[in-house]
């Protein structure tokens, strides 16, 4: 008879990100819904938004402190995320993560729907990397 293990967990939103990734790392929203083992998923129990989770993952400086002091094989697994150091953000720097996210996802829905070329959406996205990345600099002080 099988054993429903961790149903506290079913069915439940939050971040999720590939198992196997290069030196950079790329997280996403996980929607409520059955996830898999190669799709590493966290929920948070602090009152932190999960985008903003999404963006410190999606930034080069995490990236890099990941594969050059936590773990650097091609694997990025829930307990290596586990040792990430996490700065509380004020509201101010809060609020210019959660437009740099909402600008990002936008641009994401637009090129799924076809409404810009992957061209322009590259552009795009790229721009919006690097003033995440000079964001999350400046949260840890870089």
């Amino acid at each position: 008879m099988p054993v429903v293990r961790n149903p506290q967990f079913y069915f439940r939103e939050g971040f999720c990100w590939i198992d196997v990734n290069s030196t950079f790392l790329k997280a996403r929203l996980k929607e409520k819904g059955v996830f898999d083992v190669l799709s590493m998923s966290l929920f948070t129990m602090v009152p932190l938004p999960d985008w903003y989770y999404v963006c410190l993952l999606n930034s080069d400086l995490i990236s890099l402190y990941v594969d050059n002091f936590i773990n650097n094989t091609s694997h990025f697994q829930i307990n290596d995320a586990r040792q990430l150091p996490i700065i509380i953000p004020s509201k101010e720097q809060l609020c210019e993560f959660e437009n740099i996210f909402i600008d990002a996802e936008n641009i994401k829905k637009q090129q799924s729907v076809s409404l810009i070329s992957f061209e322009l959406e590259e552009t795009r996205l790229f721009k919006i990397q690097e003033k995440l990345d000079k964001l999350v600099c400046k949260l840890y002080a870089i």
